[in-house]
């Protein structure tokens, strides 16, 4: 995409830019706002001023009972099988874990999950944050999930790597604005505040900022951040290495010499090595390299040419922007939205329940007494005493039942809910209603596994945006992360083993070029058997079926019982670490027997 490179053109051009995406997307911005309201139960009867006398909101609880807090175990693979490639396609998948472990992906996940089956879809952002520190590691990534209506997409384009521009809408303080990108206080009222607190009152404090992410005429991502009339940001080529340099002498602010120093950022292209580098497989990146002129070696005087190793710093070529989809849905950003597909029937519940309202409180038990009665009568329970006159009889008095039959108004609302159900494929025993059955257990399961069978392309969906997150956050580290990252794995024996990522594991040397590249042709998906780890019941039935049937030993062996108590810690079994140690510990004793016994018959 060409843009101008004057400052005060650049924000006209990308304020005009953006309100012309969110003129193009209003119509499904309030689409979204439609179905947050249905989720949260309005009473808005669509084509009626009137509005529902009562909820019964069951588009809660239809995608309350969808709603997992299963996160997909990472799985890498490489696309060309060698040793090398397949240990750093293990070492990726070892970070993810980490990653996994270190950020809060529970939190993220549960509004992730209601995002997604609300709008039809979720927006993953990943940034790349280098104020983050742990010991010698600088830097790190920051997830964040973002509901749709705080994305405005490049017009009329359906897949995210296919678009020249998009928007983030985001929302922060005056002081965060202020701390962030290094605003002057008499700058701020440029920017664009919400006045309105919601209550009618106005504070000031919160402003909108809006960030773009384009790509510029060579394929580069770059970002400029805005808020009203102030430029906060604004980075051409944003995942390049930048420093900086005079635009007089050339040189760095510290090697500089001049009286009136003019300096910018330039893009850094290429790290030259001071020192060798030792890799994890024994290998070594030299610090000087030979010569190549169109892949020959240069000589002088007999001797090759040697030259510091230049080794390119990698660069990003994606948009830090995932989709999630609920469903595919044709040829649109976004996925099917649940609240559109029972918004029908939720009117029609939401209208047969006000019916049901209307006519209970229409209903009335109305008195019958003679004509000549000297009670009065009110609506109090027990509060009156009628004495009968002489000769008169209790037949004289009686009442008129007007309550109405509300019988198939609730047969017709419970109808409509299960068609409701079947329109998303969920069950009463994927929701747990029929808890109260004589079916086997066993069965059981295999209902609910076959009712969830249904929702298998909602899970695939959120398998490949999760692969698809995987691929970003592992290209921001091959970029970004200088330091080696310590990580921790726990091998087949339940031993914790230190290892790292680096970088520079991922480099290879092109022979006929004389050029190092960065290998990042690598395979991401989900390991489908890792979601079976929140299933740890399961898991703890089938490792003890396992041990009764000798599949892991015989289980009277101390040897196979340890075997056991692994996998039962691994699934997070309780107390498995003490029988772990316990085992172990016996191993260790009969193994001292043996050795004492030999010695003695020696």
């Amino acid at each position: 995409m060409k843009t101008t490179t004057l400052k005060k053109e650049r924000l006209e051009f990308f304020t005009e830019l953006y309100e012309h995406a969110k003129n193009s997307y209003s119509e499904a911005l309030s689409l979204y706002e439609r179905h947050m309201n249905q989720y949260r139960g309005s009473s808005e009867i669509d084509g009626s001023s009137e509005r529902a006398l009562t909820v019964r909101n069951i588009t809660y609880e239809i995608i309350e009972s969808q709603v997992s807090s299963d996160i997909p175990h990472p799985k890498v693979d490489a696309a060309c099988y060698s040793e090398r490639r397949m240990r750093n396609a293990l070492s990726i998948e070892r970070l993810l874990s980490s990653i996994r472990d270190k950020l809060p992906y529970e939190a993220i996940n549960d509004v992730d999950e209601r995002y997604t089956y609300i709008y039809g879809g979720s927006v993953w952002y990943v940034e790349w944050d280098n104020t983050l520190r742990l010991g010698r590691e600088v830097g790190g990534v920051r997830l964040y999930c973002l509901s749709p209506s705080s994305f405005i997409p490049q017009p009329n384009i359906t897949q995210v790597e296919d678009m020249e521009y998009c928007f983030l809408r985001l929302s922060t303080t005056r002081g965060e604005l202020a701390r962030r990108y290094n605003v002057r206080p008499e700058d701020l009222s440029l920017a664009d505040f919400d006045e309105s607190d919601g209550d009618g009152g106005s504070d000031g404090d919160t402003a909108t900022v809006i960030t773009v992410f384009y790509k510029d005429e060579e394929g580069d991502v770059s970002k400029f951040v805005f808020s009203g009339g102030l430029t906060l940001f604004d980075m051409p080529k944003y995942y390049r290495r930048k420093i900086k340099v005079c635009k007089r002498c050339g040189l760095s602010p510290e090697l500089c010499g001049c009286e009136k120093p003019d300096f910018y950022n330039e893009d850094e292209v290429f790290e030259k090595l001071s020192e060798e580098i030792l890799l994890r497989d024994g290998g070594v990146i030299p610090a000087y390299s030979p010569e190549l002129v169109s892949g020959r070696l240069v000589k002088s005087k007999g001797d090759f040419l040697m030259k510091k190793t230049e080794i390119p710093y990698y660069t990003p070529k994606s948009f830090p922007i995932i989709i999630r989809k609920n469903t595919s849905f044709g040829d649109s950003l976004f996925g099917q939205s649940d609240c559109e597909y029972i918004r029908p029937e939720q009117q029609a519940i939401n209208k047969i329940e006000s019916r049901i309202l209307q006519k209970l409180l229409r209903a009335a038990i109305t008195p019958i007494v003679p004509e000549d009665a000297t009670i009065s009568l009110n609506n109090s329970v027990f509060g009156q005493v009628i004495k009968m006159k002489p000769g008169e009889s209790a037949s004289q008095y009686g009442k008129v039942d007007t309550t109405p039959d509300i019988a198939q108004d609730i047969a017709e609302a419970e109808r409509l809910y299960d068609h409701s159900k079947r329109t998303l494929g969920i069950s009463d025993a994927l929701q747990g209603l029929d808890a109260y059955t004589t079916e086997s257990g066993y069965a059981r399961q295999l209902k609910i596994s076959q009712a969830s069978g249904r929702l298998e392309s909602k899970r695939r969906m959120k398998h490949a945006a999760y692969a698809e997150m995987d691929r970003l956050i592992f290209e921001q580290y091959l970029a970004f992360a200088d330091e080696p990252r310590s990580l921790l794995y726990r091998d087949a024996y339940g031993r914790i083993h230190n290892t790292e990522f680096n970088r520079y594991d991922f480099i290879e040397y092109d022979v006929v070029t004389g050029e190092y590249y960065y290998d990042d042709s690598y395979l991401f998906s989900v390991d489908l058997n890792g979601g079976a780890e929140y299933q740890r019941e399961a898991l703890w039935e089938r490792n003890l079926e396992n041990l009764q049937a000798g599949t892991l030993g015989d289980p009277k062996d101390n040897v196979t019982l340890l075997r056991y108590w692994q996998c039962q810690e691994r699934a997070h079994y309780p107390h498995a670490r003490e029988n772990v140690e316990y085992f172990t510990r016996a191993i260790e004793e009969e193994k001292g027997e043996i050795s004492y016994v030999n010695a003695t018959n020696a």
